[in-house]
């Protein structure tokens, strides 16, 4: 009896253990409250995120209104001054980067490299943009050089026509 209360034990866990797995393999299905719920949950947590990064940007903006405002016209003259010159910079950087680039990708072109290599290259400054167009020249014609040399790495071929020391002969036969 001992023994088929234990085949019995196993059978029944060997029946759960099978329907969990079918349970596993089944799709979970949502219904529409479950979808809400989630959606709802979802939302809300963006809204305290939204509403989290706005409250700090208002701080910040208040904050930056209340020392101005502090400010005598001269102060506020010269910081004005100050953030047109940081932007005009900014501006300016931009536009020498593009004409940059697009002066450097005219020789990689011309020097036959893939204009795609032009973000590693460029610089604000014209000479260090060349610089590091010359150095990926260095750098691509080596890697290419090696490539080459080791696609066409083998063996020489041997001459077997002709007789060596290690050759027997063998009447018309010629052994090796």
């Amino acid at each position: 009896m001992d023994e088929a209360q234990k085949a019995a034990a196993e059978a029944e866990a060997l029946k759960a253990k099978e329907e969990a797995e079918a349970k596993k393999k089944e799709p979970k299905t949502f219904t529409q409250e479950d979808v809400d719920k989630i959606a709802g949950e979802r939302a809300k947590r963006e809204q305290e995120k939204a509403d989290k990064q706005l409250k700090e940007t208002l701080k910040k903006e208040r904050e930056d209104w209340e020392r101005q405002a502090k400010l005598s016209s001269e102060e506020k003259n010269s910081e004005a001054s100050k953030k047109r010159e940081a932007e005009s910079a900014d501006r300016e950087r931009g536009i020498t980067l593009r004409e940059n680039r697009a002066d450097a990708r005219e020789v990689l072109q011309s020097k036959n490299i893939s204009s795609d290599l032009v973000d590693f290259v460029v610089d604000v400054d014209k000479d260090k943009t060349n610089e590091n167009i010359d150095n990926l020249e260095k750098a691509f014609l080596k890697a290419v050089e090696t490539g080459v040399a080791e696609k066409l790495k083998g063996d020489t071929p041997t001459d077997k026509s002709k007789k060596t020391a290690d050759t027997a002969d063998y009447g018309d036969s010629v052994v090796i």
